[in-house]
This record gives structure tokens, C-alpha cells and sequence, in this order.
């Protein structure tokens, strides 16, 4: 025992002071630094059984994996991670087999080491002799020419694939490579952003507050801005670059199903972890919709934020940006977590074909979802613990980061083993394999990428990247393949994920007609959809028109992929399969109103002017499709009759609120201008008068609609702390007693006008103060001024000063919409403007105060019959309003209870 504590003594001192220690000297730890037992485990499914299958030294600290057509699993390393040092030879890709096929990993070797590859690269897929490592800022694919598993310099291959992903060392960043159904090859990284450049003239930027903020507003070569993180996808030979969704936070890992649709784990702000289905061109709505430049934090309403707030409870509907137009619904939403390595499970082996599973770091578990084709999305649904640890071993240094199917169906998980994602000075590692308990040894089927037959039999293999490089290879072929796959297509009638295989490889190799007849058929709506999407993959421009053909189709997955494909097809070349879409919308579905959007993209004014307009000439009487297509559409003229609408209809206030959020979006300044005097004129009509519409454009006009340009805290913004001379009041009891006056207490409040409106007079610095006297008695109004700091105003901006280490200048105000990330906050200083404070590049310390900025009775020279007469009149002030938010539209908001992503959410709905 004493033996083996100073072996662990000297072995931690000689990593410690070692700048570059080698791979054994990493191996002396394999026991000192043990793995997780497998009793420690507990499985979702009772039918399966999990065993370990390799640890450390075989492979340390193991972070991405992928298996070949040959069953060698090929791992990235974590070894250095956080450690501040490098290993003497470089980071490496590992490569582990089971050769005797006995469940257990029984040899490891370095493929390739290089000084160049980051710390912990974040992903790893294998086509055949293809190694393809996600290894910021690039995309680095290496040929193993003679097929031996190890990079031989001079003969094997390495080429820089795609570069001008940012910050190597952020895990914000590029992500694992996977193959699609189509024989392309995917991927995603995170919000630092991209500037990339392919060899066939392509130029994808992508810019975001929280990363590359050179690349914010910047088009791409498609003319477009986008804004990162992005999934993408990328012909094997480099060549068509296209985004498919944007403005994730950071989609850490993301998988395509044989049917084409796209899956993403998001992480990882508390409280906002997500699972989600990303439709085709989907803006998923982390930061600002239009270009990324603001953080959501930044323009969080008060109104969409739950009273208590809980890490493991939903924070803020603004954090996804579900009530702005464009923003598409977030998907599973399931509390603090950080997610990493995923896969989809379409092979039977397990039992668990259609399994969604997601690692989480945070949880320290494998989550399982089943999402499901609902009205016109995919619903990913709750998910469920798949593989966790027991209750009595939460404390274990459990840290899943992939998932990744064998080709003979096995599950495999990595495991990094540290105690959080932050790291610390484990390193060791270890591998799981889960089967079936009633299984026996699982055969490992024999892949041959050479003949047809044998790439033909590879469409069927459970590994991802096997089957997507049979699929390219077949594609190569062209119509030499196209019998064989036809023979494949007719056996495996009624099996639908391997129809939708042989349709996609069909479509491209002169199987149109065949593929057509799929979407012929109104019996099977998914492989009507993937007909249609593996159509519109081989001929773009024949989609044409199949959209016209199939526009009334009664599918209305197949109605939102042709919506899809009308992303950049001129409006005079779409117009009557606009109106059929249109048609189509049953004024609800948030899912087909975005993907209308994408339909409308480009030509928003002239959809408006020439098809909903017609079609709904009288706003006064709109019902809610043509107020959800209005607020989709946000044009000058939909802006014009949403406000007659909403004046003509006195919404109630949740309803009011979503229509508001159309206002708060803009792509011009000139547009922005007339959002203001749109919102600001409404807030002066009688019917909308009540505190909670006046909040509501405050904070649209403060949070959306402002200019503000971030300031280096040049200038000094100061609270006076008294207005006139000081005197000496009586306590409120006493006070309370006096008969007081509201015409001589309505002059007395000009003193509060000053910081606080009052019937639309003064200055929107601290609360709107028309309603705050009326359901209070004298003696508690004339308390809360006497007394200002014993009872901060509950649902207002906190007050705070900032003092700047690198000018010396302070700014005092109310604290608004603070966002650590971005390093900004917004401070609303006297005079009621607002001003955006980069308080981290200004080196600003923050004072969060526990006192009001509102100046005593005393110091603002009142006497004690001031306070009378002023209490007698705020009792008085706002009697007039109507405060009810009860509307007269005629219709229920929501238009039913229970529309996914399609609800305004108020503080006492969470």
C-alpha cells in the first residue's frame, strides 16, 4: 500500500513538473487512477447488459469515436486537456480492435501523432481509408494508402480538407464529420464562428457575439448571413458547401437519419440544454436572429421569464428566442446540462430502432428520445435515462463524451473520467460496450467497398460512415448500379429506413421515375418525403416542378419540404405554390409557419402585398392565420395592418405581446424608426393603457428597437444623491394622520418626474408609478418614500455602479440584461436613456447595490404635509385606465392549449 502511494506520489510530480511527458509516463496511472466498475451502472432497458471493453492504457482520457468497416474503433485523446502541457510526441488518433472477438478490446496502436492536432479533438470519422479529424481550424482528412491503420509519412496521405474554423482551443467550435444517407458528408460547429473558403469558390462566414464578432453582418457567397453555430454539409471531394441551420449556442455533436433529417444536442448555458430536430435552413435562435451581434440576455423580457428561477427548472423563453419571428422552436428543452457525443439508432440489433441517444457531461448520463413525425415536425419528446450511475455511485468521475454503433450492431460509450467537463488531473479512460443480455457473440459482417454486391449489402451495415461511403461509392458508379439497386429496393419492400436508403442512391444515378413513384404514393408520407428530398438533392432544378405538382398534397411534411426547396426560387417562378402553401396553413403550426418563412425568404414584400393581403383584405376582422402570417412576414405594410388589427381587436395582453414581437423585428433602420412610432402610438390608446402593455413596449422599444453602440465607459454617468435641501420628516404613522390634498400633491410630484412616469408625464428611469398608490394605504406609500430603501421595487432593473479600472470613470444607473458572455450590460442612467457598457473590455468593476437610487422624503426637501398631499394623489393616479386583459377579438389565445413552440409565455405560466 505504501509502495503504490509514493509510485502515484512520484508519478503526479513527474507529470507536474514535466513539461512534456510522454504516453508512458501517462500509462503508469492506468491503476493508480482506476475506472468505474461495471455493478456502478444502472440501464434504461433491462434487456441489455453493459461491459467494459477497454481502459487506459489502451486509450486515455478518450473524447470522440467513430468504428470502421472493419471494426476497429478509432478514438481522439483528452490527454493534455486543461493540463497547461503537451505530451512529448503530440496528440494523437488512436486505433483499438477486438481481434479475437471476445468482447474486449485486445490491441492499441497511434495512428497518426502530431504536434498540430488541438488538445481534445472534438471529432473523428472514418470512410474506409479515409481518417477524417475535426481539429480547429481545420477539417484534416488522412489517406491510409496501404490500408495498415498507421499514417506512413511519405506514402499515406494528409490533406486540409476545410479550414477557417475559430479558436482552437474553445470547445465552441468544429465538430464531428458524419455521413448522410445521400453519400455527403456533414458536420457542425459552434457560435466562435467560421470563415471559410472551398475549393470550388465557396466563401462561408459566419460571425456571433460570443466568438468571431469580425465575422457579424459579413454575406457569404451565397449572398446570405448567417450566424454561427451552424450544421453544414460538404461533398466528399470538398465541393458544395451549403449551411442547413444556424444559431445554435453550440451543437456540440449532430446525426442525419436515413430519411435526412438532422438531430443536435445544444449546450449549455444553465437551465437551456436542449435536444431538437433542425428543419432545413432552420434559424435555431441563440443570439440575434438578423446577424448574431446581441446576446439573448440582452434583450430577455420581464414578461417571458418564470417569478423563481431554478438551474434545473426553464429559465427564459427569451433564450431560444421562441416569441421572435424566425426563431425556430427549440426542441426538448431539458434543464442544465452540457451534451456531447450522439447517435440514432435505426438498426434492430438492440431493440432500440429509433432511439435517439445523447451523452451529457453535466448529468452524467446517456439520455434517450424517440422523436416522432407529429402534424408537420419531429418531436423529439422527454428524454429518458438510457445509462447512469447508481445512486451510490453519483460521486464517481463518470464523463460521457460519444456514443458510436459497431458495425455489428453493439453500442459503444466513451467515458473520459473526470469529475466535471472543466477537468481536473485524472487522466485515464475508459471504453463500454452495451449488448443485448440474451445475445450471443455478435458477427461482424464482412464489408467489401470493391464490388457492388458487396457495397449493395453495406447500405444495410448499423455504422453510420459505412453505409454513407457505400452510398457515395455506389453513386460513383452511376447507372452500372442502377439494376442492383433497384434488385436491393424491391427486397427490402415494407422496411422503410432501407428503402429510404436505395431511393436516396437511386435519385442520383437516373432512378427519377422509380423514385417518383414513392412520391406517388400518399400511403407512406416518409418516404414520400424522402422521394422528394432525394429528388431535389440530384436535379435542384427539376424540383420545380414536383413543387407544383405535390403543393395541395394532404402530407404536410411533404407540404413543408417543398417549402423548403423554394429558399431562393424567384416569386414569379413560385407564385401559385406559394398560394397553395399558404393555402395549407391552418393558422396554428409554428413548425410549418417557419417553414413558410424559408419559402418567403427573399421576397417577404411582395408574398404580403400580391397573396396574404388579398387573401385577407380586412384586418379589423383577422382571425389567427392571417395575423400568424402578418407577424411571420413582418413588412412595412404587415406592420401597418397588424397595428390597425390590433387597435381594431384590443387584444388581451398575452395575445397583444405576440403580436408586439413582430414590431421588435426589423431589417432596415428606416424600418426600425417606424416599429417605434408603431409601438410607442399604441401605448398612448386608452385600451392599453395598464401596466403590463406599458411594460411591454418599454421593453420591445428599450431591448429590440434601440441603436446603441457599445461604450468603453469614456464618460462618467452619476445619481445625484439629493434634490434640494435636506429636512426632517415625521414617521409615516404619524404622517398618515394629516388630511391631505391631491391637487396640491399632483405639484409635489414634479419632483418624482424627474426618475418615474406618472399618467405619461416625466421620465422612464425607475417604474412607471401611474397604478403603483392605487391599492395602497397612505401610510405604505408615504412609508416607500420616506424609507426608499427598505423595499427595492420587485421586477425592476437592479441598481449598481461600475467603476473602470482602465479610465477611472463610474456609471451609476438601473442594471438590465446582463450578459457575461457578450462582456456587455445595459445600464439605464438618469434621464431614462440607455446605454450598452462592454464592462470586460472597459476592465469595469460591477457593485451590485443593495440600496435604492431613489433619494429619501428627506433629501428631496419634502415636508411632512407634501407627503400627505402626495399620497392622497398617487392614490388617485391611474383610476381611469382599463386594466382588464380581457380582449374583444372574438377568438381564445392560444388558438388551442397545446401547439408545440406556438405559446407567449407569462412570469406565472412557468
Amino acid at each position: 500500500m505504501i509502495q503504490n502511494s509514493f509510485l502515484l506520489f512520484a508519478l503526479f510530480l513527474s507529470v507536474s513538473l514535466s513539461a512534456a511527458p510522454t504516453r508512458e509516463a501517462f500509462a503508469l496511472e492506468e491503476r493508480a487512477v482506476s475506472g468505474i466498475p461495471i455493478e456502478a451502472f444502472e440501464l434504461g432497458d433491462p434487456s441489455l447488459k453493459i461491459e467494459l471493453w477497454a481502459r487506459s492504457p489502451m486509450i486515455f482520457s478518450p473524447v470522440a469515436m467513430d468504428f470502421d468497416a472493419k471494426g476497429r474503433l478509432w478514438t481522439t485523446e483528452g490527454i493534455d486537456y486543461q493540463r497547461g502541457m503537451r505530451i512529448k510526441e503530440g496528440r494523437s488518433i488512436m486505433v483499438l480492435e477486438d481481434k479475437d472477438r471476445d468482447g474486449q478490446a485486445d490491441s492499441s496502436h497511434v495512428f497518426v501523432t502530431e504536434k498540430e492536432i488541438r488538445h481534445a479533438a472534438l471529432g473523428i470519422a472514418v470512410f474506409d481509408n479515409r481518417i477524417v479529424l475535426s481539429s480547429t481550424p481545420s477539417i484534416v482528412v488522412y489517406t491510409d494508402v496501404n490500408r495498415n491503420a498507421v499514417f506512413d509519412v511519405g506514402l499515406d496521405k494528409r490533406e486540409v480538407f476545410l479550414t477557417g474554423f475559430r479558436d482552437a482551443s474553445h470547445d465552441h467550435t468544429l465538430h464531428a464529420v458524419v455521413g448522410a444517407p445521400s453519400g455527403q458528408w456533414h458536420f457542425s460547429y459552434g457560435n466562435r464562428g467560421a470563415d471559410i473558403k472551398t475549393k470550388d469558390g465557396r466563401h462561408h462566414i459566419s460571425g456571433c457575439y460570443y466568438g468571431y464578432s469580425d465575422g457579424i453582418g459579413k454575406k457569404s457567397s451565397d449572398g446570405e448571413v448567417y450566424v454561427g453555430g451552424m450544421t453544414m454539409r460538404v461533398n466528399p471531394d470538398g465541393t458544395g458547401l451549403t449551411p442547413t441551420g444556424e444559431n445554435m449556442r453550440n451543437t456540440h455533436d449532430m446525426f442525419v437519419s436515413s430519411f435526412g433529417d438532422i438531430y443536435q444536442s445544444d449546450n449549455d448555458d444553465p437551465a437551456h440544454a436542449r435536444i431538437s430536430w433542425v428543419m432545413e435552413y432552420a434559424n435555431m435562435g441563440y443570439a440575434d436572429l438578423s446577424d448574431g451581434s446581441r446576446s439573448w440576455e440582452e434583450v430577455a423580457k420581464s414578461w417571458e421569464e418564470p417569478a423563481g428561477w431554478s438551474k434545473r427548472l426553464r429559465f427564459s423563453r427569451s433564450h431560444w428566442r421562441e416569441n421572435y419571428p424566425g426563431a425556430f422552436p427549440p426542441g426538448t428543452i431539458y434543464g442544465a446540462g452540457s451534451p456531447t457525443g450522439n447517435v440514432l439508432i435505426e438498426d434492430h440489433t438492440l431493440g432500440l430502432a429509433g432511439t435517439y441517444l445523447v451523452a451529457c457531461m453535466v448529468r452524467k448520463e446517456v439520455m434517450a428520445v424517440t422523436p416522432r413525425w407529429k402534424d408537420a415536425q419531429i418531436e423529439m419528446g422527454d428524454p429518458q435515462p438510457f445509462i447512469r450511475l447508481k445512486n451510490d455511485w453519483k460521486g464517481e468521475f463518470f464523463l460521457p463524451t460519444d456514443l458510436a454503433l459497431a458495425p455489428d450492431g453493439s453500442l459503444f460509450l466513451s467515458d473520459f473520467y473526470n469529475d466535471t467537463s472543466r477537468g481536473t488531473n485524472h487522466v485515464s479512460g475508459s471504453i463500454y460496450r452495451i449488448t443485448r443480455k440474451d445475445e450471443k457473440q455478435l458477427m461482424l459482417p464482412e464489408v467489401n467497398f470493391s464490388t457492388t454486391s458487396g457495397l449493395i449489402e453495406a447500405l444495410k451495415n448499423p455504422a453510420v460512415n459505412v453505409r454513407s461511403h457505400a452510398a457515395h461509392l455506389l453513386v460513383k458508379k452511376g447507372k452500372e448500379a442502377f439494376g442492383p439497386v433497384l434488385s436491393f429496393l424491391q427486397e427490402v419492400s415494407g422496411k422503410t429506413v432501407f428503402q429510404a436508403r436505395a431511393l436516396w442512391v437511386l435519385a442520383q444515378i437516373g432512378g427519377n421515375k422509380l423514385v417518383q413513384e414513392f412520391l406517388d404514393n400518399e400511403e407512406d408520407e416518409k418516404l414520400q418525403v424522402v422521394a422528394y428530398r432525394a429528388l431535389r438533392h440530384a436535379d435542384p432544378i427539376g424540383t420545380l416542378g414536383l413543387a407544383r405538382k405535390y403543393a395541395d398534397s394532404k402530407n404536410l411534411f411533404l407540404r413543408r419540404e417543398i417549402a423548403l426547396s423554394l429558399r431562393g426560387v424567384a416569386f414569379e417562378d413560385c407564385y401559385s405554390i406559394l398560394e397553395s402553401l399558404v393555402d395549407g396553413y391552418d393558422g396554428i403550426n409554428r413548425f410549418y409557419l417557419e417553414a413558410l418563412g424559408v419559402a418567403f425568404h427573399g421576397k417577404e414584400e411582395r408574398v404580403y402585398d400580391e397573396i396574404v393581403s388579398k387573401q385577407f383584405p380586412e384586418p379589423s376582422s383577422w382571425a389567427w392565420k392571417a395575423k400568424n402570417l402578418a407577424w411571420r412576414l413582418h413588412t412595412s405594410e404587415a406592420i401597418r395592418d397588424l397595428d390597425l388589427c390590433i387597435r381594431s381587436q384590443k387584444p388581451p395582453v398575452d395575445e397583444f405581446r405576440l403580436l408586439a414581437m413582430a414590431f421588435a423585428s426589423f431589417r432596415t433602420d428606416e424600418e426600425r424608426e417606424d416599429r417605434i412610432k408603431h409601438l410607442l402610438a399604441l401605448a398612448q390608446l386608452p385600451e392599453f393603457s395598464a401596466e403590463n402593455y406599458q411594460i411591454t413596449v418599454e421593453e420591445i422599444v428599450e431591448k429590440d428597437l434601440n441603436d446603441l453602440q457599445g461604450e468603453l465607459m469614456e464618460t462618467s454617468y452619476l445619481i445625484p444623491q439629493q434634490l434640494g435641501h435636506l429636512t426632517k420628516v415625521s414617521k409615516p404613522v404619524e404622517i398618515a394622520q394629516l388630511k391631505g390634498d391631491a391637487n396640491r400633491g399632483k405639484v409635489v410630484a414634479s419632483k418624482c418626474y424627474l426618475c418615474h412616469k406618472i399618467e405619461g408625464i416625466g421620465v422612464g428611469f425607475g417604474p412607471n408609478l401611474t397604478h403603483w398608490g392605487k391599492d395602497r394605504t397612505i401610510e405604505e406609500i408615504v412609508r416607500e418614500i420616506v424609507y426608499p430603501d427598505e423595499k427595492l421595487a420587485h421586477g425592476y432593473d437592479k441598481p449598481v455602479r461600475l467603476v473602470s479600472r482602465k479610465t477611472g470613470e463610474t456609471a451609476e444607473g438601473l442594471l438590465s440584461n446582463y450578459s457575461w458572455h457578450a462582456g456587455s450590460l445595459k445600464l439605464k442612467v438618469l434621464g431614462g436613456q440607455t446605454r450598452k457598457i462592454l464592462f470586460r473590455r472597459a476592465g469595469a468593476k460591477i457593485d451590485y447595490l443593495k440600496e435604492s437610487w431613489m433619494p429619501s422624503a428627506s433629501e428631496m426637501g419634502m415636508s411632512d404635509q407634501d407627503l400627505a398631499d402626495l399620497a392622497v394623489y398617487m392614490q388617485s393616479t391611474g383610476s381611469g385606465d382599463n386594466n382588464s386583459t380581457i380582449g374583444d377579438s372574438g377568438e381564445s389565445f392560444p388558438p388551442t392549449g397545446n401547439e408545440p413552440g406556438w405559446k407567449v409565455v407569462t412570469g406565472d405560466d412557468f
